[in-house]
């Protein structure tokens, strides 16, 4: 298989899981209402997209040689989105 097919077939799934889930946390979890909610959600957003592009850039240089850590580069980069809400909950109690 193609090179750049792996790599969008390991962007078309980790996106989707990299914004939904995080977004899903917030607003399930979320006791804001209105500009506070929506404040809160496009930090997490915004948290979400600088988490993925250092991560993409990281497994990217890593790819060649350390294939396995490039991944785990990628499953750990998935939790620094939940440090803003948890960092937030923390403070809202």
């Amino acid at each position: 298989m193609d090179a750049t097919i792996v790599w969008l077939i390991i962007a078309l799934f980790y996106a989707p899981l990299h914004y939904l889930l995080p977004l899903l946390v917030v607003v399930m979890t979320g006791r804001d209402e209105g500009e506070a909610r929506q404040r809160r959600l496009i930090a997490t957003a915004m948290d979400c997209t600088l988490s993925m592009v250092v991560a993409f850039a990281v497994v990217i240089w890593l790819a060649g040689d350390q294939l396995q850590i490039a991944m785990f580069v990628l499953l750990l980069s998935m939790a620094t989105p939940y440090l803003r809400i948890w960092r937030h909950h923390r403070a809202a109690v």
